[in-house]
């Protein structure tokens, strides 16, 4: 074993017990708990890591959700003016199929201001198809295409987009509430074809791009003595590349909680981190205790959602769970 350099910032309190860490680690590993997670968003509402869309699923589910950029997946909710966007749904299911297996599925957009107030509408992306709806090949994956421009964000800089994806035969639908922020004039885009996901317990979600990590602990933790009263989710992310103590430290860190309706709920209580490395390579061991709930709290289930990123923004780690 190298010798190791171990930080710890926010609290002198915060202590890591590593031998339980690791034996509750390797308990996962024996019960095959781990696995890889894709962009699967199954058949639940919840929020994507990296451009923070919320989905709510009313009948209708897709296997995954793509932003896309110049053929490239974006790392974050900044969008461009005058540019083409593309959200990429694929595997689209719930639909009611004809004796042809002919879909007709509708796409309704709305921008709305951080007020409310309707900047864009187009009541059907899929106009073109409303009468001939889609055949199986053509379904596998549907691709909502639209631009933003000056105009129509008049001096607005952030704003939500909503799209309804709906059965044109039935009921079903699915929802998506897209917060964005436009991006200023030359801004380099936070785009990439290299994202990857980070193998984790089930139930959570976690991207990166620009480093690479071996696995993702997730758990609740009710040992923290900073504030007793607080239950924390713990993120430990093990053996990163590509980065450094230093690098991990200088990078920018921000979390979310939510609560079963996917409402973000306002947390005081500050983030808890230990970051450490071995003094022959650059690996990093990178553990986040976040402010979750009340320990007394009867609801039990929230969702968390964690962002790193470095400085240049070319490095992120984006995870979400639901705990």
């Amino acid at each position: 074993m190298g010798a190791y350099l171990s930080f710890l910032f926010e609290s002198q309190h915060f202590h890591m017990h590593i031998s339980s860490l690791l034996s509750k680690f390797c308990s996962f590993l024996l019960a095959g708990s781990f696995l890889v997670q894709t962009e699967s968003i199954a058949q639940n509402n919840g929020i994507l890591p990296l451009s923070g869309i919320r989905y709510f699923n009313e009948g209708l589910w897709v296997k995954s959700i793509d932003v896309k950029i110049d053929g490239a997946l974006l790392l974050s909710n900044r969008l461009p003016l005058n540019k083409e966007i593309e959200i990429n749904l694929q595997q689209p299911a719930g639909f009611t199929e004809d004796n042809n297996r002919t879909t007709y599925a509708a796409a309704e957009f709305i921008l709305v201001s951080p007020k409310g107030e309707i900047l864009s509408k187009n009541p059907n992306l899929f106009l073109r198809n409303e009468k001939t709806g889609f055949t199986p090949k053509d379904f596998k994956v549907m691709s909502l295409k639209f631009g933003i421009t000056a105009e129509v964000m008049k001096t607005n800089l952030a704003g939500i987009i909503k799209i309804r994806l709906y059965d044109l035969k039935g009921k079903n639908q699915l929802r998506l509430e897209f917060p964005v922020s436009i991006a200023r004039p030359g801004e380099a885009l936070q785009i990439s074809k290299t994202v990857k996901p980070i193998t984790s317990t089930e139930g959570t979600l976690g991207m990166i791009n620009g480093l690479k990590a071996k696995n993702m602990l997730v758990f609740i933790d009710t040992s923290i003595k900073v504030s007793p009263k607080m239950a924390y989710t713990s993120l430990g992310i093990s053996s990163i590349e590509g980065s450094s103590i230093a690098g991990i430290f200088q990078g920018k860190e921000s979390f979310w909680v939510y609560d079963k309706d996917l409402n973000e709920i306002k947390i005081t209580d500050i983030l808890l981190k230990q970051v450490k490395g071995a003094m022959e390579n650059d690996n990093v061991d990178y553990t986040l205790k976040i402010p979750t709930r009340l320990k007394t709290t009867k609801i039990k289930v929230y969702t968390v959602r964690f962002r790193w990123e470095s400085p240049d923004k070319k490095q992120v780690i984006d995870v979400v769970t639901t705990i």
